[in-house]
């Protein structure tokens, strides 16, 4: 026979409050609660294995405790760029557990359709997502942005200091004496953190008397691949390649690889992310982005704008540093 549900009102008993006590605990009312009632309640819970009832709890407080992690539509990224977005997913699951919520992954058609099931709101900012930031503020649940879109919209934004990346990023290939650079980005307009990385990088080779030659794609795999390829084919391989992101720098190595160059002596390689445990097995030079910095503050950034008791939170903008990795292709 299954063993019966432990109820709250077992808990305030065993925990000797009343059980009006135990529910303003459970909702995270503490603010006339001292900490020997705390302690004597989450003892209570322990010991007797009490489960809150997920239902029950968002009709009281009106929440679902859940945070909509949105999915672009596009699939062009491919599995390294999949990798990288699930390692932040990881990184804010657990952040958001520990302080109560969970996440779930949605697209935009989901996130319209299921507005109900969500508190909040983390989207990646690229031009794909850019389209339905409107209609995302829409909605009156809190929308953090990861990066920065051309517009605000009045959404919380954390970001990397992409210009800074960029600047970094050349500055390190010039003071290897590598002098003929090339830059992989996206198309203008398509990622504005990009765009950002790429103006810093322009910047940098201004500010020493230099050009900058761009190429642009996709900005996957198969991109920074076919660069090389075609590089090698039109006799114009430059001293570097400055891809702004890794995704397309692991595949200029295995077009390097493929193709018998000698990496750095060949053909230096740089990229700008630093991807969890692929970049540093490669060994590739990159700039790192702080991904677990930048999921713990959004953790903790939506919650406090769900938890606000409806006073509006003034949107927050919060800039993150980068971190330059030298490695063995540069």
């Amino acid at each position: 026979m299954a063993n019966k549900r432990v109820t709250l009102v077992q808990v305030a008993k065993d925990a000797g409050v009343s059980p009006a006590t135990v529910s303003h605990f459970l909702n995270g009312n503490f603010q006339k609660m001292g900490s020997e009632t705390k302690e004597k309640i989450s003892l209570s819970i322990t010991k007797l294995g009490y489960q809150v009832n997920p239902v029950a709890k968002s009709l009281i407080t009106g929440r679902m405790h859940t945070i909509g992690l949105v999915l672009s539509d596009s699939t062009d990224d491919g599995y390294f760029e999949d990798l990288y977005f699930l390692h932040f997913a990881q990184v804010i699951k657990h952040q958001l557990k520990a302080l109560g919520y969970k996440i779930i992954l949605l697209d935009f058609e989901e996130i319209f359709m299921n507005i109900q099931m969500v508190d909040g709101i983390i989207v990646k900012a690229t031009m794909d997502t850019e389209k339905f930031m409107p209609r995302l503020m829409n909605l009156n649940v809190p929308v953090i942005t990861i990066g920065r879109h051309n517009l605000s919209y009045g959404a919380h934004m954390l970001r990397v200091d992409d210009y800074l990346s960029g600047q970094t990023g050349v500055n390190h290939l010039l003071s290897r004496g590598y002098q003929n650079l090339v830059i992989l980005t996206y198309p203008h307009g398509h990622v504005p953190g990009f765009d950002d990385r790429l103006n810093g990088a322009s910047e940098a080779l201004r500010q020493n008397g230099k050009l900058t030659t761009v190429i642009t794609g996709d900005m996957t795999e198969t991109f920074g691949y076919d660069t090389v390829v075609n590089l090698v084919q039109n006799n114009q391989l430059p001293q570097a390649l400055f891809c702004l992101n890794d995704i397309s720098a692991i595949g200029a190595l295995k077009a390097c690889k493929d193709l018998n160059i000698s990496i750095p002596d060949k053909l230096a390689v740089l990229g700008v992310d630093d991807m969890p445990t692929v970049s540093e097995l490669l060994s590739l030079s990159t700039i790192r982005h702080p991904i677990n910095e930048l999921a713990e503050a959004a953790a903790k950034l939506m919650i406090k704008s769900i938890e606000s008791d409806g006073q509006r939170i003034e949107p927050v903008e919060e800039v993150f540093p980068t971190e330059l990795m030298v490695r063995r292709t540069s």
